[in-house]
């Protein structure tokens, strides 16, 4: 499987520039007021997962030339290069031969094995790789679910609030149209009762008149 490694280191540096490019982004944006705040915690995830890439191509580097080296073949090879670490030859001489050699991707390492069934790692791999990419994953991943939890939050309040607010003015609608009909009708029927009253004033007066003028001479 190691040979798909150089693959591998590819698409890690292409990750590597295109996670750079969009957190640097998103942070400014973040910070400066053009997008919500927790674009910043978005931009501050990918800046971390760039980081993680950074460093596992780096160790990754190292382990392609451990066993660059190991596969060397010659006179010379075994056994391999790679694992004549420090102390190799006492072990050798007390009969603890080194048979083989694994390469490790999680974590990152280049580990020896031994005829005794034990193995040990050669250390090409600097040892500030895998506790930065454990780091960098974990900054990664809490960065990411904040921005997802206050994106939810504001969400959700967003639709509370428009829920509250048609309730709202749905109520002053009712009670307005019942005011208004209510006044309405009383006024209508105000209207119509001194109409109704003057009318039949006017009438009793104009036959008094009448029938005066007909008992007159």
């Amino acid at each position: 499987m190691w040979f798909l490694a150089p693959l591998f280191l590819l698409v890690l540096v292409g990750a590597f520039f295109g996670l750079v490019g969009y957190g640097v982004g998103a942070v400014a944006d973040g910070l400066s007021g053009l997008k919500e705040r927790h674009a910043a915690l978005r931009g501050l995830a990918a800046l971390s997962a760039a980081g993680a890439a950074a460093l596992y191509a780096w160790g990754l580097l190292a382990v392609l030339g451990a066993v660059v080296t190991a596969e060397d073949g010659g006179t010379d090879s075994s056994p391999p290069r790679s694992c004549r670490t420090a102390g190799w030859e006492e072990r050798a001489a007390a009969g603890v031969e080194i048979t083989d050699y694994r390469v490790g991707f999680v974590p990152l390492g280049f580990v020896c094995e031994t005829s005794d069934g034990g193995s040990y790692d050669n250390g090409d791999v600097p040892g500030y790789v895998n506790p930065g990419l454990a780091g960098f994953a974990l900054a990664a991943v809490a960065s990411a679910v904040s921005a997802g939890w206050i994106s939810e939050r504001r969400a959700r309040a967003a639709a509370g609030g428009g829920r509250g607010g048609r309730g709202r003015s749905g109520g002053h609608g009712h009670r307005c149209g019942c005011g208004c009909r209510g006044r309405s009708g009383g006024h209508g029927h105000g209207h119509r009762s001194p109409s109704s009253g003057h009318g039949h004033r006017g009438r009793g007066p104009a036959g008094a008149l009448r029938r005066g003028s007909r008992s007159g001479p």
